[in-house]
């Protein structure tokens, strides 16, 4: 086969470019076989036609006699018989030919117009009339459904009323865009429906930051809780909640914060706070918004809070002069005792050995420490926060939840992006604190995390 297969390519190159043709069986209508004939008549037979002529059954099945003669007809013929016929115009090919509405323009009239439509989707009673074909196109649920259905029920739970016509009409437009307030519903119904594409165009914009960051990647993560389907949006949206943190606990929806979410947040080194007490009010809210089933998450979240970024003098006080009972019950806490002590003891170290550091003359291990040490958080220093000041300030307060509870309500009650208005400190440099030079505190070791007010 190989063999005939280089002889014919070979033929065919030396040969000129042959028209195509089609392989047609035909069959001959006047064939008797239980009638004999006095010549030579076929059943049928096969040839190849390149031309509509060929296709007359008159040139295919010619009749000979047993002496091979061809038998003739009749010389009572008609004009076609004769050959004369009205498909020979000459220039026929050449003429103008009139107008025709482009299959693609009708369809698309037809579809964005409803016209015949053949299928009905019911969503909760209410019907839309759909072409079955636009569905199929977009949507692998349609795609794969094995038969042709007239009518479609769609759970609206998982594809709202809303958000399927939006769906439908995001089928038809040739640049379509979505509107926001209806994307979570949107990206829901698409997950469902398995529609590639538009699962696409939804994550363009949940991977914007100038889409959803801060307050508004705050606001999709608190409205997405209860779907599943947006457990990635989920995630994603709490990385962005950095300079906000401290308004979202200032909220009810902050008390809902699933534990690994909230765990996630109070370890990462890119939320903005005041002072690490900070971080530990913000577990006591949340463990106290249900301390009898709460109570045992108590250690994961202790394990979170870096202790020894807090002010010596604030872990030397806290746990004979705080007062709120909450506070007291973590405290208490064995793990709690353990770290308090460790981070007491590290800071300590740290302040001898940059007075050791200073008498030599070398002023480089505080700036080594901020290179290597510890990661540290974003800090900020909101003006609606009054109880922390720097290291030294005579304006230095102690810190109490009680005190953390007031800095919530100033919150609450804050303009909409008073957030966005705080700004994040630079560590390496030196700063004042209520408008007094710190001419006294500046050779003393500074707790890293001590900010200005």
């Amino acid at each position: 086969m190989d063999e005939l297969m280089r002889q014919k390519s070979g033929e065919d190159q030396k040969s000129e470019r042959q028209e195509l043709t089609c392989s047609v069986l035909f069959t001959n209508p006047n064939f008797n076989p239980k009638e004999p004939a006095s010549y030579d008549e076929l059943n049928s037979v096969t040839r190849l036609v390149s031309k509509t002529e060929d296709l007359e059954l008159g040139g295919v099945f010619k009749r000979f006699s047993k002496d091979g003669f061809e038998v003739t007809e009749s010389l009572n013929r008609s004009l076609f018989e004769f050959g004369h016929n009205f498909e020979d115009v000459e220039g026929w090919l050449k003429m103008v030919q009139p107008p025709k509405d482009q299959l693609a323009s009708v369809l698309r009239y037809m579809i964005e117009a409803h016209h015949k439509t053949t299928v009905q989707i019911d969503i909760n009673k209410m019907y839309f009339n759909c072409h079955f074909i636009v569905l199929q196109v977009y949507s692998r649920f349609f795609s794969e459904l094995k038969t042709i259905p007239l009518l479609v029920t769609l759970p609206e739970d998982r594809v709202s009323q809303k958000a399927f016509m939006l769906i439908y009409k995001w089928m038809l437009s040739d640049e379509p865009i979505l509107e926001c307030r209806y994307i979570v519903e949107i990206f829901v119904a698409a997950t469902y429906l398995r529609i590639d594409d538009l699962l696409a165009h939804c994550w363009k914009y949940f991977d914007d930051n100038r889409c959803y960051n801060e307050d508004s990647a705050c606001i999709l993560y608190v409205e997405t809780r209860y779907n599943p389907a947006l457990d990635v949006v989920r995630n994603l949206m709490l990385t962005r909640i950095q300079k906000f943190l401290l308004t979202f606990v200032a909220t009810k929806d902050f008390l809902d914060l699933p534990l690994t979410h909230l765990a996630y947040l109070l370890s990462s080194s890119g939320i903005c706070v005041n002072t690490e007490i900070e971080i530990l009010f913000i577990a006591v809210r949340w463990l106290g918004h249900n301390w009898s089933q709460r109570s045992a998450h108590a250690p994961r979240l202790v394990s979170c809070i870096r202790f020894h970024l807090m002010p010596l003098w604030y872990l030397l006080y806290v746990r004979r002069e705080e007062s709120h009972q909450l506070v007291k019950e973590l405290l208490s806490l064995e793990e709690v005792d353990r770290k308090i002590n460790e981070a007491i003891s590290n800071i300590t170290s740290r302040m001898y050995e940059e007075n050791l550091a200073g008498l030599n003359g070398d002023g480089s291990l505080l700036e080594d420490y901020l290179k290597e040490g510890t990661p540290q958080r974003k800090w900020i220093c909101d003006k609606l926060c009054n109880y922390y000041h720097w290291v030294g300030c005579p304006n230095t307060r102690e810190i109490r939840y009680n005190n953390f509870e007031v800095y919530l309500t100033e919150l609450q009650q804050s303009s909409l992006d008073h957030w966005s208005r705080v700004e994040v400190l630079d560590l390496s440099k030196k700063t004042d604190c209520c408008s007094l030079r710190k001419t006294q505190s500046d050779d003393a070791f500074p707790i890293l995390n001590n900010n200005t007010c």
